[in-house]
Protein backbone atom coordinates (compact mmCIF):
# COMPACT_ATOMS: atom_id res chain seq x y z
CA UNK A 1 0.00 0.00 0.00
CA UNK A 2 2.74 2.36 0.93
CA UNK A 3 4.34 1.85 -2.48
CA UNK A 4 0.82 2.66 -4.07
CA UNK A 5 0.90 6.00 -2.58
CA UNK A 6 4.41 6.92 -3.26
CA UNK A 7 3.50 6.31 -7.26
CA UNK A 8 0.66 8.16 -6.68
CA UNK A 9 1.43 11.11 -5.25
CA UNK A 10 4.99 10.67 -7.22
CA UNK A 11 3.14 11.15 -10.33
CA UNK A 12 1.40 14.11 -8.73
CA UNK A 13 4.60 15.66 -7.97
CA UNK A 14 5.65 15.25 -11.84
CA UNK A 15 2.15 16.58 -12.67
CA UNK A 16 2.33 19.93 -11.10
CA UNK A 17 5.77 20.87 -12.25
CA UNK A 18 4.85 21.84 -15.75
CA UNK A 19 1.39 23.06 -14.15
CA UNK A 20 3.60 25.42 -11.80
CA UNK A 21 5.38 26.90 -14.77
CA UNK A 22 2.65 27.74 -17.32
CA UNK A 23 3.55 30.22 -19.60
CA UNK A 24 1.31 33.38 -19.33
CA UNK A 25 0.31 35.44 -22.33
CA UNK A 26 1.21 39.07 -22.48
CA UNK A 27 1.18 39.56 -26.10
CA UNK A 28 -0.90 42.48 -27.33
CA UNK A 29 -1.74 45.78 -26.52
CA UNK A 30 -2.61 47.19 -22.70
CA UNK A 31 -4.19 50.37 -21.49
CA UNK A 32 -2.18 51.76 -18.98
CA UNK A 33 -2.09 54.52 -16.29
CA UNK A 34 0.96 55.81 -14.63
CA UNK A 35 1.06 57.52 -11.25
CA UNK A 36 3.50 60.62 -10.98
CA UNK A 37 3.82 63.23 -9.34
CA UNK A 38 1.85 65.85 -11.56
CA UNK A 39 -0.74 63.23 -12.26
CA UNK A 40 -1.32 60.41 -14.06
CA UNK A 41 -0.26 59.37 -17.46
CA UNK A 42 -2.09 57.71 -19.78
CA UNK A 43 -0.58 54.99 -22.52
CA UNK A 44 -0.58 52.27 -24.73
CA UNK A 45 1.50 49.63 -24.06
CA UNK A 46 1.99 46.90 -27.12
CA UNK A 47 3.86 43.80 -26.25
CA UNK A 48 5.48 40.85 -28.59
CA UNK A 49 7.27 38.05 -26.85
CA UNK A 50 9.65 35.84 -28.60
CA UNK A 51 11.07 33.57 -25.79
CA UNK A 52 11.62 35.50 -23.02
CA UNK A 53 12.42 38.17 -25.06
CA UNK A 54 9.55 41.30 -24.74
CA UNK A 55 10.18 43.84 -27.34
CA UNK A 56 7.40 46.52 -28.47
CA UNK A 57 6.00 50.47 -27.86
CA UNK A 58 4.64 53.00 -25.45
CA UNK A 59 2.38 55.43 -27.26
CA UNK A 60 1.41 58.34 -25.22
CA UNK A 61 1.30 61.79 -25.02
CA UNK A 62 5.40 62.71 -26.23
CA UNK A 63 4.76 60.05 -29.02
CA UNK A 64 5.47 55.88 -29.65
CA UNK A 65 8.70 54.74 -27.78
CA UNK A 66 10.41 51.48 -28.69
CA UNK A 67 10.11 49.35 -25.25
CA UNK A 68 12.57 46.12 -25.06
CA UNK A 69 12.61 43.34 -21.51
CA UNK A 70 11.64 39.82 -20.71
CA UNK A 71 8.62 38.11 -19.77
CA UNK A 72 8.49 35.14 -17.71
CA UNK A 73 5.81 33.73 -16.19
CA UNK A 74 3.47 36.57 -16.23
CA UNK A 75 6.48 38.62 -15.14
CA UNK A 76 7.37 41.37 -17.11
CA UNK A 77 10.20 44.20 -16.99
CA UNK A 78 11.40 46.63 -19.82
CA UNK A 79 13.22 49.79 -20.32
CA UNK A 80 13.02 52.89 -22.73
CA UNK A 81 13.96 56.65 -23.29
CA UNK A 82 11.51 58.96 -22.34
CA UNK A 83 11.84 61.81 -24.42
CA UNK A 84 12.24 65.58 -22.81
CA UNK A 85 13.68 69.15 -23.01
CA UNK A 86 16.71 68.44 -21.17
CA UNK A 87 17.23 65.09 -22.93
CA UNK A 88 16.53 61.60 -22.06
CA UNK A 89 15.07 60.05 -18.58
CA UNK A 90 16.03 56.03 -18.68
CA UNK A 91 12.47 54.42 -17.52
CA UNK A 92 12.38 50.86 -16.20
CA UNK A 93 8.79 49.06 -15.60
CA UNK A 94 8.34 45.86 -14.06
CA UNK A 95 4.85 44.28 -13.62
CA UNK A 96 3.01 41.01 -12.73
CA UNK A 97 0.23 39.85 -15.38
CA UNK A 98 -2.61 38.56 -13.71
CA UNK A 99 -5.59 37.41 -16.53
CA UNK A 100 -6.34 40.69 -18.34
CA UNK A 101 -5.04 43.29 -15.82
CA UNK A 102 -1.56 44.39 -15.06
CA UNK A 103 0.06 45.94 -12.07
CA UNK A 104 3.66 47.40 -11.65
CA UNK A 105 6.10 49.73 -10.54
CA UNK A 106 8.45 51.92 -12.15
CA UNK A 107 11.57 53.81 -11.92
CA UNK A 108 12.72 57.06 -13.59
CA UNK A 109 16.02 57.43 -11.49
CA UNK A 110 16.08 61.01 -10.14
CA UNK A 111 12.86 61.87 -11.79
CA UNK A 112 10.72 59.37 -9.31
CA UNK A 113 9.15 55.86 -9.03
CA UNK A 114 5.77 54.65 -8.81
CA UNK A 115 3.02 52.06 -9.63
CA UNK A 116 1.51 51.84 -12.97
CA UNK A 117 -1.62 49.81 -13.65
CA UNK A 118 -3.95 48.35 -16.77
CA UNK A 119 -5.59 46.16 -18.52
CA UNK A 120 -5.66 44.40 -22.27
CA UNK A 121 -7.44 45.76 -24.87
CA UNK A 122 -10.07 43.49 -26.51
CA UNK A 123 -10.16 42.87 -29.67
Amino acid sequence: MKTLAFVVLGGLGLLAAPLGARAVDVTGDWAITVSTDQGPISATLTIKVDGEKLTGTITGDVGTIPIEGTAKEGDISFSFYYPTGNGDIPVTMTGKVDGDTVKGTYDAGTEGSGDWSGSRVKK
